[in-house]
């Protein structure tokens, strides 16, 4: 902060500048010296302290991506105008790299930033060898950001020394809807496809995949067979321990399937990664504490009508609640929306009203699908669905479907209605909404006389939006929400939560509402 840091943060190619020192800047490799160097004189007294861990993720303030890429600062445009004999004019951030761009000039520019980053840090490794050559850079994210693909791969994995590569992409499960067996194939196939980059730059490394507790899927059996996978066709893996609570049963139980794991790992035993599971899975959710045979929520009744449903795209893990009656044909079918740059299969797992699985499946990345299944008794199935960070859409069904609420339920882009149940008797509820910094979201609430009685938005500064509402005399029973664009911001990610006095269900359609069973 200050003016002391003015020309010499880090700058995006957009314009956008954060926080944080530039790579180009004598204070950052200033501070990175100062740290590792010290650590570098413990190793030689302590054995034990092999290397450092060298975090690259970006959580400062209007991040665009890990760190480190191109960036387009005062310090490095002066010098590369220098070294090219320009004439620099002065340049809004926005339009530097367009200014280089349009003078056939950016490869030169990236070129000369490239080699300004090596020559830094080939200074730090040679200080660090002066003291301890065996002493190792350990780096995440793996394969890597421009600056450690560019730099520090070259620079500081030596033979003696080799460079440690964290992989997080398999810290748990692309969903948690993906069953466990599948789930491991996935992360496999991750880890041999991302392991070819370093390979093909041919330095000297070691390669570790990365399980986090605390992230969906990752329950503990799941996480002690996943560090077996890992080290099946790496060089072993690491664990960001967040999450489970220190004393508590499942605290006890990571560090029982972690050593089953490191039992299997020591005896190069690693074909039990592929032993059945003893622990039954359990996507961790309210709703199965909830649901089930003996349900607290009425469902309308299934009809062998095809139901066309309106446009509402869905993102994130999210459950869909299908009313079916016994012997019935149930077909749903589902898109696997493309967004951006992210490519994914759409997988879904379908349970029986008592929560045993039914049926399991996936689309293929912008191909549309069907769930189809035969209902063996009345009640309410559970469909989990997730296209990783792409999208998905109900196309159409011959059953009533609802979007289970829970926590939150999570779009991309607005809705045009979903509707809800309002018990008899309840005077007033709330909703919120979420959105994420420029991506903001207005919510408007509708009684069953289609008036609209509320309203909220986001905004960039306020992320979140409580939306209260009263009923007064307004009748109970179907009310609805839309999503739609607010003051200010675009429409893009957004998710909504009800208020613990309604159910915690969403429908497409006001004759498929969801609602609690009536006290005896």
């Amino acid at each position: 902060d200050g003016p002391r840091a003015d020309g010499k943060r880090v700058l995006w190619a957009n314009g956008i500048e954060q926080p944080l020192w530039s790579p180009n800047s004598d204070e950052f490799w200033e501070w990175a010296s100062k740290y590792i160097i010290e650590y570098a004189k413990i190793s030689i007294q302590n054995e034990h302290l092999i290397g450092i861990f060298l975090d690259y993720e970006n959580y400062a303030p209007r991040r665009q991506g890990d760190l480190y890429s191109l960036s387009y600062d005062n310090i490095i445009m002066r010098q590369f105008a220098r070294a090219q004999n320009l004439d620099l004019p002065e340049l809004a951030p926005k339009k530097r790299r367009s200014w280089l761009k349009a003078r056939g000039l950016h490869k030169e520019f990236e070129t000369f930033q490239i080699a300004h980053w090596r020559k830094r840090t080939r200074a730090l490794r040679q200080a660090v060898d002066e003291l301890n050559s065996t002493f190792q850079f350990c780096v995440y994210p793996a394969p890597g950001t421009p600056f450690i693909l560019e730099a520090i791969y070259p620079e500081w994995a030596t033979a003696t020394a080799p460079l440690i590569l964290a992989d997080a992409s398999v810290y748990g499960r692309f969903s948690r809807f993906l069953p466990h067996k599948e789930a491991l194939k996935d992360n496999r196939r991750k880890l041999l496809e991302r392991m070819r980059v370093p390979k093909k730059r041919g330095i000297s490394f070691i390669y570790v995949g990365g399980i986090d507790p605390i992230v969906q899927g990752a329950d503990p059996e799941f996480s002690g067979k996943n560090a077996v996978m890992i080290s099946d066709v790496t060089n072993g893996y690491w664990v960001f321990y967040e999450g489970p609570t220190y004393g508590e049963e499942d605290h006890t139980d990571y560090w029982k399937w972690f050593h089953w794991g490191n039992q299997a790992i020591a005896g190069s035993d690693f074909v039990k990664q592929y032993e059945p599971r003893k622990i039954p899975e359990d996507w961790g959710l309210k709703i199965l504490d909830k649901m089930g045979e003996t349900s607290p929520l009425t469902a309308p009744t299934a009809k062998e009508v095809r139901i066309g449903f309106p446009s509402a795209a869905l993102r994130g893990d999210n459950i869909m609640l299908i009313a079916a009656s016994a012997d019935s044909n149930i077909e749903l079918v589902l898109r696997n929306k493309p967004v951006g740059r992210y490519h994914a299969p759409l997988v879904w797992n379908l349970r029986r009203p008592n929560r045993t699985t039914l049926a399991l499946g996936s689309i293929p990345h912008g191909e549309t699908g069907t769930v189809a299944f035969r209902s063996d008794r009345d009640g309410i199935y559970l469909l989990g669905v997730s296209a990783g960070r792409g999208a998905y859409s109900v196309i159409r069904s011959n059953a009533p479907i609802g979007l289970y609420v829970g926590d939150k339920l999570s779009f991309i882009s607005g809705v045009k209605r979903l509707y809800f149940q309002v018990p008899t008797g309840l005077e007033d509820f709330t909703l919120e909404a979420k959105g994420w910094r420029i991506e903001t979201v207005r919510v408007n609430v509708y009684d069953p006389d289609q008036e609209r009685v509320a309203t909220g938005q986001t905004t960039p500064r306020r992320p979140t939006a409580i939306i209260r509402v009263r009923v007064g005399d307004r009748p109970a029973g179907t009310w609805s929400l839309e999503i739609t664009q607010a003051d200010e911001g675009v429409l893009e990610d957004n998710s909504i939560k009800l208020g613990p006095n309604l159910p915690p269900v969403l429908s497409f359609l006001p004759e498929h509402v969801f609602g609690f069973a009536p006290p005896e």
